[in-house]
């Protein structure tokens, strides 16, 4: 497993940042585990939000992102589609045709869970698009590939946010592990060669 190259810990400012409007917010995991842990603990809208990529000052297209990735686990599985959580993608406001107050368009990727087998507690790696580069060692991958596009998908699109989010649908007690957000991306702009995101998240 390659070194991470960005860290967030629990109280940090950049932790703030990443966990946003997440409510409640994640702890330290009760067994032990490096990352952070997040349970639903109350009827309601409740849900966790981490914005793991800002592409303000960046000028990434949809078409530069190769893979997204979390190392982790889904705590509570009843085999309910809105116990996983799912990938978003934002794009930038263009003018024409904006989707959202703040963005363009909303891409999400979740979880086809009659073709993959989820169980409870297992460190996987879930994914999205491509296959990540790294393998982490091993873990168990869990592509998630139904793709639900508010806006057109737009290859040319600029990537505005790149989110890990939970169900607020979930009922009470739904839960999740994140160990690492990743996202690996091609050279894009005169400025960066092919690179990735690898966020370990601590506490």
């Amino acid at each position: 497993m390659s070194n991470p190259n960005f860290t967030a810990r629990l109280g940090s400012a950049g932790a703030t940042a990443l966990i946003a409007d997440s409510s409640p917010s994640p702890v330290a995991d009760t067994n032990g585990r490096p990352g952070w842990s997040y349970t639903k603990d109350a009827v309601g809208s409740q849900k966790f939000n981490y914005y793991f990529y800002s592409g303000a000052y960046e000028n990434m297209k949809l078409k530069d992102v190769d893979s997204i990735y979390f190392l982790g686990s889904i705590d509570k599985w009843t085999d309910q589609t809105n116990e996983a959580p799912f990938f978003v993608i934002y794009t930038k406001m263009t003018g024409v045709d904006d989707e959202g107050a703040w963005y363009h368009s909303r891409h999400a990727f979740s979880l086809h869970k009659d073709s993959q087998l989820v169980r409870a507690g297992e460190k996987c790696l879930f994914y999205c698009l491509a296959n990540p580069r790294d393998g982490f060692d091993g873990a168990r991958k869990i592509p998630f590939n139904t793709r639900i596009d508010t806006g057109a998908w737009d290859t040319n699109n600029e990537v505005l946010y790149v989110t890990l989010q939970s169900d607020s649908g979930a009922d009470v007690g739904a839960s999740v592990y994140s160990q690492i957000l990743g996202m690996d991306m091609k050279s894009f702009g005169s400025r960066v060669a092919g690179c990735c995101i690898h966020l370990n998240l601590t506490v």
